[in-house]
């Protein structure tokens, strides 16, 4: 059975996995740092809404493993009511009897040892721990090369393709002459960043040399550490695409414009009037050329996302990093392409919902689902996902969401606010489109 982060789309009857594994990429998961546990901790609570965001994006032949946190009241019926949104929808999700429950601990053993009958296991990415499933310690290796901040910063010019100025160095090192001249040069603000856990936790603003050294406090001193300039958002726009990577070529999946609210990711903003020029274009298929170079590829096409810079009217390109894994925005255009609304403008965004008010916010849901018949609706919800995990916040319950908005979202804010009130979905409010064609 083949083991890969393919690319949706696929014919192959397959098994869908995921979890957090990010650390077991570069690190002993046994021997992990303070700060990588609860990194890692916190990841896994929130990967119940990639898995059943992937239940929607599966088919019927398909297979998806959930956590055992699934089987728990009230989640089964969450579940329905989830795949009810998918099927009214229009796509055709993984019906519940392919749904497998599998717990946190041991996730890939226990997977292992209950395999379905199925052509391929679709993973997150490609490490160490789910090597029980790959079982290819070539694509382990080859994984590690391509999803390396540090290995993209270092060569990725010699393929042509911009990156920050950046300084490679290691813990013990930040007190020596090459870190001070490259600090005065970015006049003390820059970008530190490590290897370890995904979604931005191993990469800060720094404005200090004092920043830099606390943020590694509790590493050895061999401990690598990426300096990076930081591109003025003022100047730059963030942008994010994903890449098909088959043997023979190279192709664009999607791209998406990142927004954020005082520095902090709050959204993706997909739409078909974000479009790739042409001098983009190919600076976006040499990413994928130097990936395929270190043999990240198949003949079925896998995935990654490359996070880019351009500067606001001109023809400047800046990449800042790569993820050859399954990423955030692919779940969310592949959901569009299901259900037919590639044409829409949306925002996908992840929320939290007070754990008293979560059927009202299904109720929402319900009232608001995304209906392509329905064009006069000022806007529709796509659900894409919820994580089971609670999440105490000032002593309430509380569990995290993923959703996107198709149409008015500031009409969305408002019906929001009138129907739900406080505690659903009030991270949106941080949300800004001034400026967006939506």
């Amino acid at each position: 059975m083949r083991a890969a982060p393919f690319i949706p789309g696929q014919t192959m009857s397959t098994i869908f996995v995921v979890t957090s594994d990010d650390a077991s990429l570069h690190f002993d998961p046994d021997n992990l740092t303070e700060r990588q546990k609860r990194d890692e901790a916190e990841s896994q609570s929130m990967v119940g809404f990639l898995q059943m965001a992937q239940m929607g994006l599966g088919k019927p032949a398909d297979h998806i493993m959930l956590y055992e946190q699934f089987g728990e009241a009230p989640w089964p019926e969450v579940l329905e009511r989830y795949a009810a949104f998918f099927t009214r929808m229009g796509a055709t999700p993984i019906p519940a009897e392919h749904c497998h429950l599998h717990p946190v601990k041991g996730y890939y053993d226990s997977i292992a040892a209950a395999l379905p009958d199925t052509d391929s296991i679709t993973l997150y990415m490609t490490t160490g721990v789910n090597s029980v499933l790959h079982k290819d310690p070539q694509a382990y290796a080859i994984s590690q090369n391509v999803n390396s901040k540090f290995h993209f910063a270092e060569n990725a010019p010699g393929f042509g393709i911009p990156v920050p100025d950046t300084l490679v160095t290691t813990k013990g090192q930040l007190y020596g002459p090459d870190v001070a001249v490259f600090m005065a040069r970015h006049e003390n603000d820059i970008m530190v960043k490590t290897l370890g856990m995904g979604g931005s936790r191993n990469v800060i603003r720094a404005g200090s040399l004092t920043e830099v050294v606390d943020y590694v406090t509790e590493f050895n001193d061999d401990w690598q550490v990426l300096l990076q300039q930081r591109l003025d958002p003022d100047d730059f726009t963030e942008m994010t695409a994903d890449l098909t990577i088959r043997d023979n070529d190279v192709s664009i999946s999607n791209v998406r414009k990142i927004l954020f609210s005082d520095g902090v990711w709050v959204g993706n903003y997909i739409s078909p009037n974000v479009e790739v020029p042409a001098a983009h274009e190919q600076h976006l298929l040499r990413v994928g050329d130097y990936v395929r170079r270190q043999g990240y590829s198949a003949p079925e096409g896998l995935i990654c996302g490359v996070d880019y810079f351009i500067r606001n009217d001109t023809a400047d390109f800046i990449a800042t990093e790569i993820n050859c894994r399954w990423t955030g925005g692919l779940f969310a255009t592949e959901m569009l392409r299901q259900i037919g609304a590639t044409q829409e403008s949306c925002i996908a965004f992840i929320d939290l919902v007070i754990g008293d008010k979560f059927e009202d916010y299904l109720h929402f849901i319900d009232q608001h689902l995304w209906d392509k018949e329905r064009q006069d609706a000022p806007f529709h919800i796509i659900p894409l996902g919820v994580s089971p995990a609670r999440q105490m916040i000032d002593g309430k319950e509380h569990f995290y969401t993923w959703q996107m908005i198709a149409g008015d979202f500031e009409a969305f804010k408002h019906t929001r606010r009138d129907e739900l009130g406080d505690g659903v979905l009030i991270l949106a409010e941080a949300i800004d489109i001034s400026g967006l064609a939506v």
